[in-house]
């Protein structure tokens, strides 16, 4: 199944708050950036992506996203959920039966088997829901034109799973290392520093604890 991917983003110094007590606000700013560089990476060439684009309002993110060949769509409302309405609609205008991936730019482990295990599992009547660890989403994968509400947020896996069947869809529900892990918390820090090398958010990581 090929399909439009949707990275949405938002950066600058209020980014990622939650991580305000490990975190200053320009080192908040720098990993958006890493994360964001980081799933840029992963579509990079795919033949089965039509499009990639990323919903952001702000400039460092719209020039990072065309650097890297992306489509850069300026979000003018506020929150998750504003930012995949407005591309979608932007996407719809374009080809209404067109797929969309929904990626919230909080990823630093996305991997080419996360895309592949939603994309394949994407169909028309269907939506593809892979929720994190905590109970929120990490992905989305969904026809242009299906009447479908989006609940990015706490809780929000369930939340879709039941948009899904009130709206007549078939909700298909997977589980990927790389989706199921969104860095939000202080305590995500540690594990994404941890792990397999490679990464710019990773890489990050590791300087700034060796600089400490």
């Amino acid at each position: 199944m090929r399909a439009h991917v949707i990275i949405a983003s938002r950066g600058g110094l209020q980014a990622k708050s939650r991580l305000a007590p490990s975190l200053g606000a320009s080192d908040r700013e720098a990993l958006v950036e890493a994360m964001l560089a980081d799933m840029l990476a992963v579509f990079r060439g795919r033949a089965d992506v039509d499009s990639l684009s990323v919903v952001t309002p702000t400039p460092r993110l719209i020039r990072l996203a065309e650097r890297a060949g992306a489509r850069a769509i300026v979000q003018f409302g506020e929150g998750l959920n504003e930012a995949f309405a407005q591309a979608r609609r932007t996407l719809t205008a374009e080809g209404p039966r067109a797929m969309l991936l929904l990626l919230p730019g909080d990823l630093p482990r996305l991997q080419v088997t996360d895309v592949e295990a939603c994309l394949s599992g994407a169909g028309q009547g269907r939506v593809v829901i892979a929720p994190t660890a905590d109970g929120g989403t990490g992905a989305l994968a969904i026809e242009a034109a299906a009447a479908f509400p989006f609940r990015f947020g706490p809780g929000s896996g369930a939340r879709h799973v039941s948009a899904a069947h009130s709206c007549g869809l078939e909700a298909r529900v997977i589980s990927t290392p790389g989706l199921s892990f969104d860095l939000d918390r202080p305590e995500d820090l540690a594990l994404v520093r941890t792990g397999p090398a490679g990464s710019r958010t990773t890489a990050l990581l590791r300087r700034w604890r060796a600089a400490a």
